[in-house]
Protein backbone atom coordinates (compact mmCIF):
# COMPACT_ATOMS: atom_id res chain seq x y z
CA UNK A 1 0.00 0.00 0.00
CA UNK A 2 1.34 3.64 -0.46
CA UNK A 3 2.42 5.67 2.12
CA UNK A 4 -0.04 7.81 3.80
CA UNK A 5 0.47 10.81 6.24
CA UNK A 6 -0.63 11.37 9.89
CA UNK A 7 -4.25 12.96 8.99
CA UNK A 8 -4.73 9.99 6.75
CA UNK A 9 -4.27 7.35 9.31
CA UNK A 10 -8.34 6.72 11.00
CA UNK A 11 -9.74 6.56 7.78
CA UNK A 12 -7.42 3.97 6.32
CA UNK A 13 -7.93 1.59 9.04
CA UNK A 14 -11.29 0.07 8.08
CA UNK A 15 -10.23 -2.82 6.96
CA UNK A 16 -7.35 -3.29 9.48
CA UNK A 17 -4.42 -3.47 7.63
CA UNK A 18 -1.66 -6.43 8.72
CA UNK A 19 1.03 -4.12 9.36
CA UNK A 20 0.96 0.07 10.86
CA UNK A 21 4.70 0.98 10.31
CA UNK A 22 4.18 4.58 12.02
CA UNK A 23 7.97 5.97 11.53
CA UNK A 24 9.19 9.78 11.25
CA UNK A 25 10.54 12.59 13.35
CA UNK A 26 8.07 13.11 15.53
CA UNK A 27 8.32 10.56 18.16
CA UNK A 28 5.50 11.76 20.55
CA UNK A 29 2.73 11.81 17.77
CA UNK A 30 3.79 8.44 17.30
CA UNK A 31 3.46 6.69 20.29
CA UNK A 32 -0.21 8.64 20.08
CA UNK A 33 -0.93 6.99 16.67
CA UNK A 34 0.44 3.64 18.20
CA UNK A 35 -2.47 3.70 20.76
CA UNK A 36 -5.23 5.07 17.68
CA UNK A 37 -4.37 1.98 15.58
CA UNK A 38 -4.12 -0.71 18.64
CA UNK A 39 -7.66 1.01 20.07
CA UNK A 40 -9.26 0.24 16.34
CA UNK A 41 -8.40 -3.57 16.33
CA UNK A 42 -10.48 -3.81 19.56
CA UNK A 43 -8.54 -6.12 20.90
CA UNK A 44 -7.69 -6.48 24.76
CA UNK A 45 -4.39 -6.05 25.14
CA UNK A 46 -4.32 -7.68 28.82
CA UNK A 47 -5.78 -10.98 26.94
CA UNK A 48 -2.82 -13.07 26.28
CA UNK A 49 -4.68 -15.11 23.85
CA UNK A 50 -5.59 -12.44 21.20
CA UNK A 51 -2.56 -9.59 21.89
CA UNK A 52 1.73 -10.05 22.69
CA UNK A 53 3.71 -7.52 23.03
CA UNK A 54 7.25 -7.59 21.48
CA UNK A 55 10.62 -5.88 21.79
CA UNK A 56 13.67 -5.89 19.91
CA UNK A 57 15.14 -7.68 22.55
CA UNK A 58 12.91 -10.32 21.64
CA UNK A 59 14.12 -10.22 17.85
CA UNK A 60 17.52 -10.16 18.94
CA UNK A 61 16.95 -13.76 21.04
CA UNK A 62 14.66 -15.05 18.69
CA UNK A 63 14.98 -13.77 15.47
CA UNK A 64 11.38 -15.75 14.16
CA UNK A 65 9.78 -14.77 17.06
CA UNK A 66 7.34 -12.31 14.99
CA UNK A 67 6.25 -14.52 12.58
CA UNK A 68 5.27 -17.43 14.43
CA UNK A 69 3.36 -14.79 16.47
CA UNK A 70 1.51 -13.62 13.72
CA UNK A 71 0.97 -17.33 12.68
CA UNK A 72 -0.62 -17.95 16.27
CA UNK A 73 -4.08 -18.41 16.13
CA UNK A 74 -6.76 -16.19 18.55
CA UNK A 75 -9.14 -18.58 20.74
CA UNK A 76 -10.59 -15.06 22.37
CA UNK A 77 -11.07 -12.74 19.46
CA UNK A 78 -11.54 -12.32 15.94
CA UNK A 79 -8.48 -10.66 15.35
CA UNK A 80 -4.99 -10.80 16.71
CA UNK A 81 -3.07 -7.58 17.60
CA UNK A 82 0.79 -7.25 18.16
CA UNK A 83 2.53 -4.46 19.14
CA UNK A 84 6.35 -3.12 19.52
CA UNK A 85 7.25 -1.21 22.52
CA UNK A 86 10.00 0.29 23.77
CA UNK A 87 12.35 1.63 20.43
CA UNK A 88 13.56 5.02 21.45
CA UNK A 89 15.46 6.02 18.17
CA UNK A 90 18.84 5.23 19.14
CA UNK A 91 19.38 1.65 18.11
CA UNK A 92 21.98 0.60 16.33
CA UNK A 93 22.30 -0.07 12.06
CA UNK A 94 22.26 -4.04 12.97
CA UNK A 95 19.26 -3.87 15.22
CA UNK A 96 17.37 -1.86 12.57
CA UNK A 97 18.46 -4.52 9.47
CA UNK A 98 17.46 -7.37 12.37
CA UNK A 99 13.83 -5.60 12.62
CA UNK A 100 13.46 -5.24 9.16
CA UNK A 101 14.36 -8.82 7.89
CA UNK A 102 11.95 -9.90 10.48
CA UNK A 103 9.25 -7.45 9.15
CA UNK A 104 10.01 -8.58 5.28
CA UNK A 105 9.67 -12.75 6.50
CA UNK A 106 6.44 -11.66 8.55
CA UNK A 107 5.20 -10.32 5.62
CA UNK A 108 5.86 -13.04 2.60
CA UNK A 109 3.38 -15.32 4.56
CA UNK A 110 -0.11 -15.61 4.04
CA UNK A 111 -0.96 -14.09 7.28
CA UNK A 112 -5.10 -12.91 8.19
CA UNK A 113 -7.09 -11.93 11.02
CA UNK A 114 -3.79 -9.51 12.55
CA UNK A 115 -2.53 -6.43 12.76
CA UNK A 116 0.89 -5.37 13.78
CA UNK A 117 1.78 -2.07 15.00
CA UNK A 118 5.00 -0.93 14.76
CA UNK A 119 6.31 2.25 16.35
CA UNK A 120 10.18 3.63 14.70
CA UNK A 121 10.80 6.88 15.74
CA UNK A 122 14.15 8.65 14.01
CA UNK A 123 15.57 5.54 12.99
CA UNK A 124 14.18 5.43 8.96
CA UNK A 125 14.45 7.46 5.93
CA UNK A 126 12.30 7.18 3.08
CA UNK A 127 14.65 5.00 1.01
CA UNK A 128 14.91 3.07 4.26
CA UNK A 129 14.20 -1.00 3.30
CA UNK A 130 11.64 -1.01 5.91
CA UNK A 131 9.89 1.23 4.90
CA UNK A 132 9.92 0.54 1.23
CA UNK A 133 9.09 -3.00 2.52
CA UNK A 134 5.69 -1.50 4.12
CA UNK A 135 4.64 0.61 1.11
CA UNK A 136 5.42 -2.54 -1.12
CA UNK A 137 2.54 -4.85 0.65
CA UNK A 138 -0.79 -4.44 -0.48
CA UNK A 139 -1.98 -4.87 3.17
CA UNK A 140 0.50 -2.32 5.08
CA UNK A 141 0.12 1.19 5.65
CA UNK A 142 3.70 2.78 6.10
CA UNK A 143 2.87 6.41 8.06
CA UNK A 144 5.16 8.96 8.44
CA UNK A 145 5.39 11.71 11.14
CA UNK A 146 7.07 14.82 10.82
CA UNK A 147 8.77 17.10 13.06
CA UNK A 148 7.11 20.15 13.88
CA UNK A 149 8.75 23.42 12.84
CA UNK A 150 8.44 26.32 15.34
CA UNK A 151 5.95 27.90 13.11
CA UNK A 152 3.71 24.77 13.48
CA UNK A 153 4.48 24.13 17.45
CA UNK A 154 3.27 27.57 18.31
CA UNK A 155 0.06 27.75 17.33
CA UNK A 156 -0.37 23.88 18.87
CA UNK A 157 1.01 25.49 22.23
CA UNK A 158 -1.16 28.47 21.99
CA UNK A 159 -4.85 26.35 21.46
CA UNK A 160 -3.67 24.35 24.23
CA UNK A 161 -2.82 26.97 26.82
CA UNK A 162 -6.63 28.71 25.54
CA UNK A 163 -8.14 25.07 26.12
CA UNK A 164 -7.09 25.14 29.40
CA UNK A 165 -9.07 28.92 30.38
CA UNK A 166 -5.42 30.44 30.20
CA UNK A 167 -3.72 33.31 28.29
CA UNK A 168 -0.04 33.95 27.54
CA UNK A 169 1.87 36.64 26.90
CA UNK A 170 3.62 36.75 23.36
CA UNK A 171 7.06 36.95 23.99
CA UNK A 172 6.23 34.06 27.05
CA UNK A 173 4.84 31.91 23.42
CA UNK A 174 8.13 32.89 22.18
CA UNK A 175 10.09 31.38 24.88
CA UNK A 176 8.18 28.13 25.57
CA UNK A 177 8.71 27.40 21.77
CA UNK A 178 12.17 27.89 21.49
CA UNK A 179 12.57 25.58 24.84
CA UNK A 180 11.11 22.92 23.42
CA UNK A 181 12.04 20.48 20.77
CA UNK A 182 9.51 18.91 18.20
CA UNK A 183 8.08 16.20 19.98
CA UNK A 184 4.39 17.29 20.36
CA UNK A 185 3.85 14.66 23.60
CA UNK A 186 6.56 16.13 25.31
CA UNK A 187 5.54 19.87 24.75
CA UNK A 188 1.70 18.67 25.50
CA UNK A 189 3.25 17.73 29.23
CA UNK A 190 5.44 20.45 29.41
CA UNK A 191 2.01 22.64 28.74
CA UNK A 192 0.53 20.97 31.62
CA UNK A 193 3.23 21.56 34.25
CA UNK A 194 3.41 25.43 33.04
CA UNK A 195 -0.47 25.67 33.67
CA UNK A 196 -0.07 24.03 37.07
CA UNK A 197 3.07 26.32 38.03
CA UNK A 198 1.29 29.51 37.07
CA UNK A 199 -2.17 28.93 38.88
CA UNK A 200 -4.15 31.46 39.12
CA UNK A 201 -1.89 34.08 37.68
CA UNK A 202 -2.90 35.34 34.16
CA UNK A 203 -2.23 35.75 31.28
CA UNK A 204 1.61 33.51 31.80
CA UNK A 205 4.45 35.33 31.43
CA UNK A 206 8.45 35.22 30.47
CA UNK A 207 9.27 34.49 34.11
CA UNK A 208 6.57 31.23 34.69
CA UNK A 209 8.08 30.21 31.42
CA UNK A 210 11.86 30.33 32.89
CA UNK A 211 10.67 28.62 36.07
CA UNK A 212 8.94 26.24 34.71
CA UNK A 213 10.45 24.70 31.39
CA UNK A 214 14.26 26.40 32.02
CA UNK A 215 13.96 25.70 35.80
CA UNK A 216 13.31 21.96 34.43
CA UNK A 217 11.01 20.43 37.16
CA UNK A 218 10.07 17.49 35.58
CA UNK A 219 6.31 17.15 34.76
CA UNK A 220 6.47 13.60 36.86
CA UNK A 221 6.76 16.10 39.81
CA UNK A 222 3.66 17.55 39.62
CA UNK A 223 1.94 14.65 39.09
CA UNK A 224 3.89 13.06 41.71
CA UNK A 225 2.34 15.77 44.11
CA UNK A 226 -1.37 14.49 42.55
CA UNK A 227 -1.20 11.36 43.56
CA UNK A 228 0.04 11.88 47.14
CA UNK A 229 -2.95 14.10 46.99
CA UNK A 230 -4.78 11.09 46.30
CA UNK A 231 -3.48 8.86 48.05
CA UNK A 232 -2.45 6.58 45.15
CA UNK A 233 0.58 5.12 46.78
CA UNK A 234 1.11 2.71 44.02
CA UNK A 235 1.28 5.99 41.48
CA UNK A 236 3.66 7.58 43.99
CA UNK A 237 5.50 5.05 44.39
CA UNK A 238 5.81 4.04 40.16
CA UNK A 239 6.53 8.49 39.75
CA UNK A 240 9.25 8.40 42.32
CA UNK A 241 10.84 5.56 40.72
CA UNK A 242 11.08 7.10 37.72
CA UNK A 243 12.06 10.38 38.95
CA UNK A 244 14.80 8.39 40.69
CA UNK A 245 16.06 6.32 37.48
CA UNK A 246 16.30 10.04 35.38
CA UNK A 247 18.93 10.81 38.28
CA UNK A 248 16.26 13.95 39.78
CA UNK A 249 16.98 15.00 43.42
CA UNK A 250 13.79 14.32 45.33
CA UNK A 251 13.40 17.74 46.77
CA UNK A 252 12.01 19.54 44.12
CA UNK A 253 8.92 17.15 44.41
CA UNK A 254 8.83 16.93 48.11
CA UNK A 255 8.29 21.13 47.82
CA UNK A 256 5.81 20.23 45.11
CA UNK A 257 4.19 17.89 47.37
CA UNK A 258 3.78 20.32 50.35
CA UNK A 259 2.56 23.07 48.17
CA UNK A 260 -0.39 20.83 46.92
CA UNK A 261 -1.11 19.33 50.73
CA UNK A 262 -0.83 23.03 52.03
CA UNK A 263 -3.77 23.76 49.64
CA UNK A 264 -6.34 20.99 50.53
CA UNK A 265 -5.52 22.03 54.37
CA UNK A 266 -6.82 25.66 52.91
CA UNK A 267 -9.79 24.07 51.37
CA UNK A 268 -10.36 21.69 54.26
CA UNK A 269 -10.98 24.92 56.16
CA UNK A 270 -13.01 26.49 53.77
CA UNK A 271 -15.10 23.62 53.39
CA UNK A 272 -15.31 23.48 57.45
CA UNK A 273 -16.46 27.47 56.94
CA UNK A 274 -19.31 26.36 54.51
CA UNK A 275 -17.98 27.53 51.40
CA UNK A 276 -19.42 26.00 48.10
CA UNK A 277 -17.39 23.86 45.79
CA UNK A 278 -16.91 26.72 43.24
CA UNK A 279 -16.18 29.41 46.17
CA UNK A 280 -13.40 26.82 47.76
CA UNK A 281 -11.90 26.19 43.43
CA UNK A 282 -11.67 29.78 43.41
CA UNK A 283 -10.05 30.55 46.21
CA UNK A 284 -7.75 27.83 45.94
CA UNK A 285 -6.07 28.54 42.23
CA UNK A 286 -8.14 25.52 40.66
CA UNK A 287 -11.54 27.63 39.11
CA UNK A 288 -9.05 27.04 36.11
CA UNK A 289 -8.04 23.69 36.16
CA UNK A 290 -9.66 21.31 33.88
CA UNK A 291 -13.10 19.67 35.40
CA UNK A 292 -11.35 16.75 35.04
CA UNK A 293 -8.61 17.44 38.04
CA UNK A 294 -11.05 19.76 39.62
CA UNK A 295 -13.10 16.75 40.37
CA UNK A 296 -10.47 15.11 41.49
CA UNK A 297 -9.46 18.29 43.69
CA UNK A 298 -12.58 17.80 45.39
CA UNK A 299 -12.27 14.34 46.21
CA UNK A 300 -8.79 15.01 47.51
CA UNK A 301 -10.26 17.13 50.07
CA UNK A 302 -13.09 15.38 51.17
CA UNK A 303 -10.80 12.04 51.46
CA UNK A 304 -7.19 13.04 52.67
CA UNK A 305 -6.84 13.07 56.55
CA UNK A 306 -6.94 16.11 58.13
CA UNK A 307 -4.94 15.13 61.52
CA UNK A 308 -1.87 14.50 59.21
CA UNK A 309 -2.38 17.83 57.26
CA UNK A 310 -2.60 19.68 60.92
CA UNK A 311 1.12 18.40 60.95
CA UNK A 312 2.60 19.03 57.92
CA UNK A 313 4.20 21.98 59.19
CA UNK A 314 6.47 19.83 61.80
CA UNK A 315 6.62 16.72 59.77
CA UNK A 316 7.99 18.76 56.63
CA UNK A 317 10.52 20.28 59.07
CA UNK A 318 11.55 17.05 60.70
CA UNK A 319 12.15 15.51 57.40
CA UNK A 320 13.87 18.19 55.67
CA UNK A 321 16.47 18.18 58.51
CA UNK A 322 17.30 14.43 58.13
CA UNK A 323 17.34 14.82 54.84
CA UNK A 324 20.01 17.08 54.81
CA UNK A 325 22.07 15.65 58.20
CA UNK A 326 23.85 13.23 56.05
CA UNK A 327 23.06 10.09 58.14
CA UNK A 328 20.82 9.04 55.63
CA UNK A 329 20.80 9.75 51.95
CA UNK A 330 18.60 12.79 50.92
CA UNK A 331 16.46 10.97 48.87
CA UNK A 332 15.88 7.90 50.59
CA UNK A 333 14.77 9.98 53.26
CA UNK A 334 12.23 11.92 51.11
CA UNK A 335 11.15 9.11 49.31
CA UNK A 336 10.18 7.22 52.39
CA UNK A 337 8.23 10.70 53.73
CA UNK A 338 6.22 10.69 49.92
CA UNK A 339 5.31 7.06 50.65
CA UNK A 340 4.41 7.95 53.58
CA UNK A 341 2.15 11.01 52.75
CA UNK A 342 0.60 8.95 50.42
CA UNK A 343 -0.71 6.10 52.34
Amino acid sequence: MTAIYANQLAQKLNPLPLLVLLWGEDAGAIRQAAQTVIAATGVDMADPFAAEKLTLNDLATNPSRLADSAQTLSFTSPHRLISFSGISGDESAATVTALTDAVKTTLSLPLSAVTIVLPVPKLLEKSSALVKAAEAHPQALSVRFFADAARDLTPFLKNEIEAAGQRIEPSALQLLTASLGADRDIARREVEKLLLYAGTEDPITEAHVLESVAGAIPADAFRLAEAVGARNTAQTDKLLQHLLQQGEDLSAAFTLALRHLTTLKTAQALKAEGKSESEILLQTGKSRAPKPAQADFLRQINHYPAARLAGLADYAVETLTTARSGLLEGNFVLQRALLALSA
